[in-house]
């Protein structure tokens, strides 16, 4: 009835294996639950061989690396039920009826999101703060919310969809760097006209990174999504319903973009010492990836013609 399929890497999944196993158990579902490890480093894939001994678990290892795109497409590949739960490795089950609140939705024509969560108390170590408190503040979110633009707000780290519905669309493996193959495939999903409905069913994120590595990936996540646009795969129409790209077009609307970018160079110094320091900002980060942009952007002029 249900594949639980979590694609891993250099992190730690026993826990979260013997979790979903003693609910799916509970629950009295046929199950599989497939691991597949993108060539992490040989500790973690010895560590996490202890959930490839328990019935019901199936463990693999890549290796080489293939990517979050393309893991996620072998997975589904291998799955033998027709219902299919994606969980990121980094993942804490928040609630013992995780499996159960997904269960009605099984073998249903629409896809399902849980959401996801962070601890309330903000970690130790403050170079983890920014990652922490841009998941609290962009990412945790009620289903009530989600669901007023279900498809802007899907997120692979947590979903239920029908096998069949995920051979239609499957992820972009042309997309190698990190980030936005989640918005090419909630797009995918809206122009196939595929419900999706989010929930009150999340997981806890607890795989956070430094703000310099945060910083790192989302410079890489910008570089991909003007990739995508450039090559047709996300239209300007959809620039409105991805938040950066509809800022800096307005940038570009209002002949703003030099002036933004002379700004900006005047406080980068100041902007990078609050991101990087104790008490980071949402609004320092967000005036430094509409920088990004901008200098991304500048970089290829034919991207910079999707915005005209």
């Amino acid at each position: 009835m249900l594949s639980i399929l979590i694609p891993v890497y250099n992190f730690n999944i026993v826990k979260l294996v013997g979790d979903l196993r003693s609910q799916a158990i509970t629950a009295g579902i046929p199950f599989e639950i497939i691991v597949l490890d993108d060539c992490s480093s040989e500790l973690l894939r010895d560590q996490n061989k202890d959930a490839g001994k328990l019935s019901d678990v199936k463990f693999y290892v890549l290796e080489k690396n293939i990517g979050r795109s393309r893991i996620r497409n072998r997975l589904a590949d291998m799955a033998q039920y027709p219902t299919l739960l994606f969980l990121d490795c980094d993942s804490e089950i928040s609630s013992d009826e995780y499996i159960e609140k997904y269960l009605p939705y099984c073998n249903t024509d629409m896809v399902v999101c849980g959401g996801n969560i962070y601890t309330e108390e903000p970690p130790d170590d403050p170079e983890y703060l920014l990652r922490w408190l841009y998941g609290i503040k962009k990412e945790q979110r009620l289903s009530s919310v989600r669901n007023i633009n279900p498809y802007r707000s899907f997120m692979t780290n947590n979903f239920l969809i029908a096998r069949n519905i995920f051979r239609q669309i499957q992820f972009d493996e042309s997309i190698i760097k990190y980030g936005h193959e989640d918005t090419l495939f909630g797009l995918e999903l809206k122009k196939k006209d595929v419900p999706v409905r989010h929930i009150n069913n999340p997981v806890y994120h607890i795989g956070l990174e430094i703000a310099s590595e945060f910083l790192r990936k989302t410079s890489e996540s910008i570089e991909n999504l003007l990739t995508l646009l450039n090559e047709g795969k996300i239209h300007t129409k959809d620039i409105r319903n991805i938040r950066l790209l509809r800022a800096y077009s307005n940038l570009k609307k209002f002949r703003l973009v030099r002036i933004y970018r002379l700004f900006y160079d005047f406080i980068s110094n100041a902007v990078m010492r609050n991101l990087l320091g104790s008490n980071p900002g949402i609004f320092a980060f967000d005036l430094y990836k509409l920088a990004l942009i901008c200098k991304l952007v500048e970089k290829n002029k034919l991207q910079d013609k999707s915005f005209t």
